[in-house]
């Protein structure tokens, strides 16, 4: 591990900060994914716009792209723990204005606050959220990593299950205002749980000092170059990509074969998202009893095949069945493993990089890895749109993605395999 001195801190402090993390993590997480419904809902009512629940998805990553630079060289410059608090201040302010000036618009130009605001969070959350990948070492010993990756990721994946249907009963009963407070109370709670927590980083004056001294890209070309000379961390990447791309079709086509081409309601979309978080939070809980060191190979590889075999099923499954309690079963089985495989392949390749990427450089590192995986949802949602309300049968895109994906597997896991330790 290079990147600076060592720092050693015990099992008992390891434990205690993966415990503050996960609360943090779930408070955020389910208040956060709360508010978005409520605010989707709220956008819904007053505009009857299709774009009501997906302005996140669309603004988020192009603010990742804009920001990527700058948030690489920040994180690696200053504190990672003054980075989160300043961010969790940014986030209050933003969702404060938001609640102030929401109703002084009317209909579509409601949107005109919204996009204000999202375009802030969005900013604030990938500086903290990078700056929480950069700084596990900071936190946990090494030992404890994939315990705090997986955990954190399982009270991802639960609040996933519960945020949806606690998001459309309190807007039912009380209204968008009282998500804006929730929201606040929440921002709070994290900050002041962040505020115990103890960041070991000894180093890092010393690295503010070194990067202060260059420019901005030229200082981010050091992430880069380092990217480039590993290949595993670069193939991980290329991977990542592709597969965002695919899942693009995921996230907007479910929604669309099953209400528009097949018409079976949004009940059915509510219960296969849920099996696809309560994978993702089997995945965490799974993770963390396996050790960090057996199967890094296999826990790469096999959800890479399960993510082909993922598409393959939805296909078939869509095509072939025509009974919606069969449809229920077998797509929850199938959003289920798929939500497990997907989790387990994050989950790893976060610890891997992590543990593999110098200390100094791994803000920069992080910063470009989440920024090339997210930036291709919106292209990947326009190119998929085009495509399902071309086609008369989206199920046969599944087929289709699930296919190519598999090839290409078959051509690269050779040389991913030799890659991986």
């Amino acid at each position: 591990m290079g990147g600076g001195r060592k720092l050693e801190i015990t099992n008992r402090e390891s434990n205690q900060q993966i415990f503050k993390d996960i609360t943090s993590n779930l408070v955020s997480s389910l208040s956060s994914n709360m508010f978005i419904y409520g605010l989707g809902l709220m956008l819904l009512n007053q505009t009857h716009s299709a774009l009501s629940f997906g302005i996140d998805l669309v603004v988020g990553p192009i603010i990742s792209l804009i920001c990527m630079v700058p948030i690489g060289n920040l994180v690696d410059k200053y504190p990672h723990k003054n980075i989160i608090l300043i961010s969790m201040i940014i986030r209050i302010i933003a969702i404060l204005f938001l609640g102030m000036t929401i109703d002084i618009f009317k209909g579509l130009f409601k949107f005109i606050p919204v996009i204000v605001f999202v375009s802030i969070n969005s900013a604030a959350v990938v500086f903290a959220t990078t700056a929480y990948a950069a700084a596990v070492h900071e936190l946990v010993n090494e030992a404890k990593i994939q315990q705090l990756s997986s955990l954190t990721s399982a009270a991802t994946s639960f609040a996933n299950i519960f945020a949806p249907v606690l998001g459309v009963g309190v807007y039912a009963v009380l209204g968008f205002q009282v998500f804006v407070w929730i929201e606040i109370l929440a921002l709070l709670f994290t900050s002041l749980l962040t505020l115990t927590m103890k960041f070991h980083y000894q180093d890092r004056l010393a690295q503010g000092i070194a990067v202060k001294t260059q420019s901005q890209f030229t200082n981010f070309k050091k992430g880069l170059n380092y990217i480039v000379q590993q290949p595993l961390i670069k193939r991980l990447i290329i991977i990542a990509v592709v597969l965002n791309f695919m899942f693009s079709s995921i996230n907007m086509g479910l929604p669309y074969i099953i209400n528009t081409q097949l018409h079976l309601g949004n009940t059915l979309i509510g219960i296969l998202d849920m099996f696809n978080a309560i994978g993702g939070l089997l995945a965490g809980i799974l993770l963390n009893f396996l050790s960090a060191n057996r199967g890094g190979k296999a826990r790469i590889i096999i959800p890479l095949f399960i993510c082909g075999f993922y598409f393959l099923s939805l296909g078939l499954i869509f095509m072939q069945i025509a009974k919606i309690t069969m449809i229920i079963v077998w797509g929850s089985v199938t959003m289920l493993i798929g939500g497990l495989g997907v989790s387990v392949l994050n989950i790893t390749t976060q610890v891997y990089i992590q543990k593999m990427t110098p200390i100094d450089i791994l803000g920069r590192v992080m910063s470009t890895m989440t920024t090339a995986s997210t930036i291709m949802f919106p292209v990947g949602t326009l190119f998929f749109t085009f495509l399902f309300q071309a086609s008369s049968n989206g199920a046969v895109i599944y087929l289709i993605c699930g296919v190519i994906w598999l090839i290409m597997l078959t051509i690269v896991t050779p040389n991913l395999s030799k890659n991986i330790k």
